[in-house]
């Protein structure tokens, strides 16, 4: 599968695994901070190598508040078929869907839904 085609499927199941409120809010703020640890992970490369703990730190922090985000879904993020395919979908949604999910107004839609009990 392409990653075109890759970021195609996973915007398609996005929504599905993205209902819970508790797991929005913490995707609110754990997808940045993913994003966040890879500019400081660059940046320990380049200006110091004392960064790239800080990186690591703040990429380990995100994936293990997401993962515990989605252990809430009613709906469960399809099975990784090795680590590979968990790296592409990872980056996938990290740096690709969830911005299209919330800027697109999806996570905000999700975050009414679950609010209001539909």
């Amino acid at each position: 599968m392409s990653f075109s085609e890759l970021l195609s499927w996973a915007w398609k199941e996005t929504p599905p695994v993205h209902r819970n409120v508790t797991n929005l809010m913490i995707h609110i703020v754990a997808v940045p901070l993913f994003v966040l640890g890879h500019v400081v992970l660059v940046a320990g490369l380049v200006v110091n190598p004392w960064l790239l703990a800080g990186g690591a730190l703040s990429i380990a922090v995100s994936l293990a508040a997401q993962r515990y985000g989605h252990s809430l879904e009613h709906n469960q993020v399809h099975a990784f078929t090795g680590t590979g395919d968990f790296i592409r979908r990872l980056y996938a949604e990290q740096f690709c869907n969830f911005w299209r999910f919330l800027f697109s107004g999806q996570w905000y839609a999700s975050f009414k839904s679950s609010r209001s009990g539909a």
